[in-house]
This record gives C-alpha cells, structure tokens and sequence, in this order.
C-alpha cells in the first residue's frame, strides 16, 4: 500500500520532530520518506502492513501540531 499526504512539515528540523512517531507508525514493515521541495510537502508511506490506516496517521501528525490530509 502507498499513502500519500499533504502536510504543513516545512523543514528538515520538523521532520526529525516527527520521525520516531512515523517510524513507529511504519516500521519495519514499510518505509516514509517527505518531498519539501514540493508545494505540498508531500509525505509518502509506503508499506506491505494493510493494518495502517491513513486516518490514524492523520489523527497522530495532527496531534503533534501539524497540518496534515490525504491527498486522492
């Protein structure tokens, strides 16, 4: 599965505040990575679990204070 999200994470320094939480959420089965080059600061989830769900990612991010919707 591939979950892809807008997000509000505009620099490297917030990526490191949220990666213990997406490497929880995501490893080992699977892997994350952020694109802010794009206007969008895209995050990408990829991962062979089925049992991640994109609204418990979105709910997690959002508690952490960052803006944060699946992109269709």
């Amino acid at each position: 599965m591939i979950w892809v999200f807008k997000t509000t994470i505009k620099n490297k320094i917030q990526v490191r505040k949220v990666a213990p939480l997406l490497d929880e959420l995501v490893l080992p089965h699977g892997k994350w990575n952020f694109d802010l080059e794009d206007c969008d600061k895209i995050l990408r989830i990829e991962s062979r679990k089925m049992e991640i769900c994109e609204s418990y990612i979105v709910e997690q991010l959002s508690a952490s204070g960052y803006g944060i919707e699946v992109l269709e």
